[in-house]
């Protein structure tokens, strides 16, 4: 094994030796699949996936559907914009969002290492309600095997109409390129503020595969 491929798995293990270890007293523990396509051009990256969520033992509760056009730039920055369509379980009903985004992306290149720093204002559209939502995104990709592409991200969720911060999420993962397709496995963490003091934590095994149009 070559030495530069060392530190980076080492960085796999220890994190799923920590995740393993406090799932055991974890409140929560959830499954996350994501499939979709992604299309690029020169002008315009066009990304569709579906997601589903699972709670422990297996209980489905979430789906949601998400369309995004991102418009590439070899600046610095560069923007797009987006549209989730979500159910969520509640006790006595599934209740629905809709919910329009903005991006904002801020790419950079460090050796072998893409530092991206990615801005989402949402417009969540819940009964008739609107809920002004602001995530800051900063992730780390390390880029050096083209084949294997291991990341880690951090995100925080301020929402805009009290001026409240309410979930940070942080996640590491590996992306499998294939000829036509990309692979992700991802382990995470969040807090959520699900009341006005009291924050929850879950663990998350996630899963995604994108095919390339």
């Amino acid at each position: 094994m070559e030495k530069s491929k060392k530190p980076v798995l080492l960085v796999i293990v220890l994190f799923i030796f920590l995740f393993l270890n406090q799932k055991l007293v974890a409140t929560d523990f959830e499954t996350w699949t994501f499939v979709g396509a992604l299309a690029k051009t020169r002008k315009l990256n066009f990304y569709f996936h579906s997601a589903n969520f699972f709670k422990s033992g297996s209980d489905y509760y979430l789906n949601h559907t998400q369309l995004s056009l991102d418009f590439p730039s070899k600046k610095i920055l560069s923007f797009g914009i987006g549209y989730k369509h979500e159910y969520v379980e509640f006790p006595i009903r599934w209740r629905t969002e809709y919910r329009p985004m903005l991006h904002l992306y801020y790419n950079k290149d460090l050796g072998h290492f893409r530092f991206r720093d990615r801005n989402r204002y949402e417009f969540r559209i819940i009964d008739g309600k609107l809920i002004n939502r602001y995530r800051n995104q900063i992730q780390f990709t390390f880029q050096k095997f083209k084949s294997i592409v291991p990341y880690v991200s951090t995100e925080f969720s301020f929402y805009l109409n009290n001026f409240e911060y309410t979930r940070q999420r942080t996640i590491i993962g590996t992306e499998l390129h294939l000829k036509k397709a990309t692979f992700n496995l991802f382990l995470g963490q969040q807090f959520n503020k699900d009341l006005p003091h009291d924050w929850n934590t879950k663990f998350i095994l996630g899963t995604g595969l994108i095919f390339k149009i």
